[in-house]
């Protein structure tokens, strides 16, 4: 689905690294009412100290679309269009665009005048960015509008909710959050990103309307993930302490861990019912909660968290172990505990495989404590006694003996 989002935290940059240089947003010295984005020698500044526009005003994102469907799949290639108009006094004579892709998007094509690199969290379960800054020379007059030349994008492997952010950066002084890898100019081969004068009007679906420098597409990609939950079948007598190791796999594409910045909201948690009849002696790390003498579930948490600022996330791969430590107190009420994946059923309707969402846990009474471990038991006079084979045989041979 394509849904066009508020401005969130945009990784604009307004220093980058083009040619050995760094290009910041004014030099020292520039005319009145221009914004001049010329590099400057990298052992200049890295304070990156730079004043926005003379007249204090920047271009304001008024395009925002993109083609190629409304799910695209995974490998496909989608073209992301975005128009500003400048509502300053003076003349721009160079513009600054900052472009930001979500970890499994990437650049399709890449150009000589901007500069590339992933933007990574320190987090490593949160999700990364790939960002380029292109310095694009033409002239802007005021009240003029530009369109971006169309920009790739390639929808990758794990690709699922993903998100393009489009920013005026001419002028802006900050550096950017987190630290880049990879960081380098545009492979491209003599070829430039570039802003055209808009000649005709913008479409409606394509309009942004709310005066901001910058916007974001929010893309959601064909693709599917599964979690899957296992259970466990643990035999012992009364009295025995024994481990039910339960655990979480997660498959597929990407699915945001957390969401909301509070950690209150989990994607989902593992609810585990223990059977009666057990005192837990041990509860495993991210779970509680429960009481199996009510019935009261344990709910268990994958431990990815966000800090309000990143953006942690389930990978394909992910495993969590939970191992409950479980003392057998009354055998006559041991029944059929469960684990099951817990969330709403609108978040797990996408769930590429719902049959593994939940699994038995189930304890088996091997006999008394300290007594032989026998299955079975004797019944009621008169009923019939169920002995183990060897056992009758040793009856036997004692009655033969002289």
């Amino acid at each position: 689905m394509m849904r066009r989002a508020a401005p969130g935290r945009m990784r604009a940059l307004t220093a980058a690294v083009l040619g050995g240089g760094l290009l910041l947003g004014v030099p020292a010295a520039h005319a009145p009412g221009r914004t001049d984005l010329r590099p400057l020698p990298a052992a200049g500044s890295h304070a990156l100290h730079t004043a926005a526009t003379t007249d204090g005003k920047r271009m304001t994102l008024d395009r925002l679309d993109r083609d190629g469907g409304e799910r695209p799949r995974v490998g496909a290639t989608f073209h992301v269009r975005a128009g500003f108009t400048h509502h300053g006094e003076h003349a721009l004579h160079q513009v600054a665009v900052s472009i930001n892709l979500s970890e499994r998007l990437s650049f399709a094509t890449e150009y000589r005048n901007c500069e590339y690199g992933t933007d990574v969290e320190e987090n490593p379960a949160s999700r990364t960015h790939h960002q380029a800054l292109c310095l694009i020379d033409t002239r802007v007059q005021p009240g003029e509008s530009v369109d971006l030349a169309p920009v790739a994008v390639t929808v990758g492997k794990a690709a699922l909710d993903e998100v393009v952010s489009v920013e005026d950066a001419t002028g802006m002084g900050w550096p950017p959050y987190g630290k880049w890898r990879d960081r380098h100019r545009g492979r491209g081969r003599g070829k430039e990103l570039t802003l055209v004068k808009r000649t005709g009007g913008v479409p409606p679906a394509a309009r942004v309307t709310d005066g901001m420098s910058s916007g974001r597409l929010e893309v959601s990609v064909d693709n599917a993930w599964d979690l899957a939950v296992k259970g466990a079948a643990v035999k012992g007598r009364k009295g025995d302490t024994v481990t039910a190791k339960l655990s979480l796999d997660f498959h597929g594409a990407d699915v945001k861990a957390q969401l909301d910045a509070e950690n209150s909201i989990p994607f989902a948690r593992v609810a585990v019912r223990l059977p009666r009849g057990v005192t837990v002696v041990s509860t495993p790390e991210h779970c509680g909660g429960g009481d199996p003498g009510k019935g009261k579930p344990y709910l268990c948490e994958y431990g990815l968290y966000t800090t309000g600022f990143d953006l942690p996330m389930l990978r394909d791969g992910f495993h969590r172990d939970y191992p409950f430590e479980l003392r057998i107190d009354d055998t006559s009420e041991l029944d059929g505990g469960m684990v099951r994946v817990d969330a709403p059923p609108e978040r797990l309707r996408d769930d590429a495989a719902p049959e593994n969402d939940t699994a038995p846990l189930t304890i088996e009474a091997t006999g008394a404590a300290g007594g032989p471990s026998w299955t079975a038991g004797f019944l009621a006079a008169g009923a019939a006694v169920l002995v183990p084979a060897g056992l009758i045989a040793r009856l036997r041979a004692r009655r033969r003996a002289p």
